[in-house]
């Protein structure tokens, strides 16, 4: 009865054609809608169409056979939430840390050991003191000597009197993804695949490798840069593993991906979703069965996409990371401080880079449902697209000779400079906003006091080109540090008067653009005259004046106020008058800002006139 009730309920809605809605979109673009011109491109060069229908998803061939692309857990969509740690120097501070983390609803940590040789046992007492070590899931990162750090967690288990084998977590040996970020090569990984046999029969919980994606896109790859990449890697390491006469499962079973999130939302739900896809055909081709070729997966927030200035807006950035993660079907998710840029995080950004996902799970239930993209036209279309772009790309790699090969080439490197220098690029013009960084600035903002900043070697005489991390906010940042550096605010006042729709239009355009470096924006009413705001002008000691007013108004008004404030204010006009432009400049006015300026370059430019 519930059924036909149903039935009905959906019969009064006619079922509507893909025509139809071409007809309608068309008609309420006044008859000037190309569909065509509505299909955008990503970084990746997917194009993405306006909508998607039930039909687009019949081509998709992956789908009869797919079924859900991750196992579950304690529930549908379990993940396990992990907090990353940067130990201090103080190792009782580091264990207070630890334990603040997992009383918070930390289930897994992933501890930093950058570039030093394996915690001491003593060491490692001190930072785990009080952890429940059989319950805990601790990856480690960056150790120099995965052997000996897999030596001294036995010898503190047996202390502590548990088991070796209730070990869980990574030792995060990663020697290809060492020689990425170091460019020193690397001489074998004999002695991995001798490490991960020894694992194995201790500790079957405990993986050994982590293949490190997340530094291909937080040096500016795409996505697909950066899961062919990391899919490259990860073969390697099972060629390695298996020529070194492991079986193929147990190589799998020890290496774990870590993806980058970005703020490319459905595209990062898709790109966790053709990982398990690719993987799944690289296990097949190892003679893995396809219920048991599964990778496991920890999503991190992108550094890449972080900003210093206005850093809560991290928060958000952090929250749709983390939200892609769980989506896309993450094993481990990790949601960075939105501090972190600063050099170092807090106890309150911890707490909120941990309640982000305790909200997900305990007040908006992501972990109920499995694969909750599935089905979606829009998201199954992303990832088909995905998977074929990504597929392609680890293809080339593997001609090359694998990712060590083409790495050691410089091939991956050119590949990944050319995706990077192409976001630059689109920054630099304002077309890819960064909120807070090269949009809407908070004007007032200073930061310098709060750096815990390091200066990174460049070692311009390594054998190999490393991999640069990079956040794309640091373009813009560094014009604005500057600014601050130098103890002086160049003062910008907006010149408004004319036609009104015109002046307060562009003077918001004129306010953020030139906040973007710093600079104090005085913001008078608008003047009544001309003369008004000269007077203005010179009373407010503005070293820079924008006019703010319409095309048509400028020849009449500009070239009075520029002899008027001649050795008090540079005069910049906002706007590009294109009848006017030459007059204008004959009469010295050489400074335009308008859509298509050169934002990064003309910040730059100001700030070695002013400061």
């Amino acid at each position: 009865m519930k059924t036909e009730g149903i039935k009905q309920l959906f019969e009064e809605f006619p079922e509507i054609t893909s025509e139809t809605w071409k007809e309608r979109i068309i008609s309420d673009l006044k008859g000037a809608g190309n569909l065509d011109l509505l299909t955008w491109k990503t970084d990746e060069g997917i194009h993405v169409k306006p909508y998607y229908r039930s039909e687009d998803l019949e081509p998709l061939d992956y789908l009869e056979n797919s079924g859900s692309l991750k196992r579950g857990g304690a529930t549908p969509n379990h993940w396990t939430i992990c907090q990353e740690i940067i130990p201090d120097d103080n190792v009782k501070e580091t264990n207070s840390s630890i334990r603040s983390a997992l009383a918070g609803g930390a289930e897994a940590l992933r501890i930093m050991i950058k570039d030093h040789p394996a915690p001491s046992l003593e060491m490692l007492g001190s930072m785990l003191e009080a952890v429940p070590m059989s319950q805990t899931e601790i990856l480690f990162h960056g150790s120099l000597g995965a052997d000996a750090l897999f030596r001294n967690l036995i010898d503190l288990m047996e202390s502590l009197g548990l088991e070796p084998a209730d070990l869980k977590g990574s030792l995060g040996a990663d020697p290809l993804g060492k020689m990425a970020t170091t460019g020193i090569p690397i001489a074998s990984m004999e002695n991995l695949g001798n490490l991960v046999g020894n694992v194995r029969k201790i500790s079957k919980g405990l993986r050994v490798i982590e293949v490190d994606g997340a530094l291909f896109q937080n040096s500016g790859a795409t996505l697909v840069d950066e899961l062919a990449f990391s899919l490259a890697m990860a073969s390697d390491y099972m060629a390695g593993l298996t020529d070194s006469g492991l079986d193929p499962l147990e190589a799998q079973e020890s290496i774990h991906l870590r993806l980058a999130a970005g703020s490319n939302y459905f595209m990062e739900i898709a790109k966790l979703r053709a990982a398990r896809i690719l993987w799944g055909k690289i296990s097949s081709a190892y003679g893995i069965a396809p219920e048991k070729g599964t990778m496991r997966i920890h999503s991190v927030s992108s550094m890449w996409n972080m900003t210093l200035y206005d850093p809560y807006i991290n928060m958000l950035r952090g929250t749709t990371e983390a939200m892609s993660s769980i989506i896309g079907g993450a094993d481990l998710v990790s949601v960075l401080p939105f501090n972190i840029p600063y050099g170092k995080s807090d106890e309150f950004s911890d707490r909120i880079a941990r309640n982000v996902q305790v909200i997900l799970r305990e007040e908006t239930y992501f972990d109920r449902v499995s694969d909750p993209s599935s089905g979606s036209y829009y998201v199954e279309n992303l990832t088909h697209s995905m998977v074929l772009a990504a597929w392609d790309l680890f293809c080339r790699v593997e001609l090359k000779g694998g990712f060590r090969k083409a790495f050691e080439e410089g091939w991956i490197q050119e590949h990944i400079n050319s995706s990077r220098n192409k976001k630059i690029e689109r920054t630099t013009f304002g077309n890819r906003k960064i909120l807070g960084t090269n949009a809407y600035p908070v004007f007032n903002e200073l930061i310098l006091e709060n750096l815990e900043m390091k200066v990174e070697d460049e070692s311009p005489d390594l054998p190999l080109i490393p991999l640069r991390p990079f956040r794309l906010a640091s373009i813009f940042e560094s014009v604005r540090l500057d600014t601050e550096k130098s103890g002086k605010r160049p003062r910008v006042l907006l010149f408004r008067y004319g036609k009104e729709s015109l002046r307060n239009t562009r003077a918001s355009f004129a306010g953020n653009f030139f906040g973007c470096g710093g600079y104090e924006i005085l913001t008078p009413p608008a003047f009544n005259s001309v003369d008004e705001g000269i007077e203005a002008a010179i009373e407010q000691r503005a070293e820079l004046v924008v006019l703010c007013s319409s095309d048509d108004e400028y020849p009449k008004s500009a070239r009075r106020i520029l002899e008027s404030l001649r050795g008090i204010s540079i005069i910049v006009i906002a706007g590009y008058p294109v009848d006017s432009v030459e007059a204008l400049r004959s009469a010295g006015i050489g400074h335009f800002i308008h859509s298509k300026s050169n934002l990064l370059d003309t910040l730059k430019s100001f700030n070695q006139l002013l400061i």
